[in-house]
């Protein structure tokens, strides 16, 4: 299960486990643009994206969520089938 963060040009900012994805973009997510990533996209995921100005997410499905931010564009797997 890995994480990749991706600036705006796709390059790879930095790789990290995915349990370690949400406190890594609480901390530092300056410069990346798009998180690619293993793992349930959940609501937290989606609401530091928002306040940390991420445009992207990708990941293997969507879990729970209540409140789809609309700065945030999300892909699943399904999606990319």
């Amino acid at each position: 299960s890995k994480a990749k963060l991706l600036d705006a040009n796709l390059g790879v900012i930095r790789e990290l486990p995915v349990r370690e994805l949400v406190n890594n973009l609480k901390v530092d997510a300056k410069n990346v643009a798009t998180v690619v990533f293993d793992g349930i996209i959940t609501q937290r995921i989606l609401d530091i994206a928002a306040d940390k100005k991420i445009g992207t997410i990708v990941g293997t499905k969507m879990g729970n969520i209540t409140k789809q931010p609309a700065s945030v564009e999300v892909w699943t797997r399904d999606d990319l089938n």
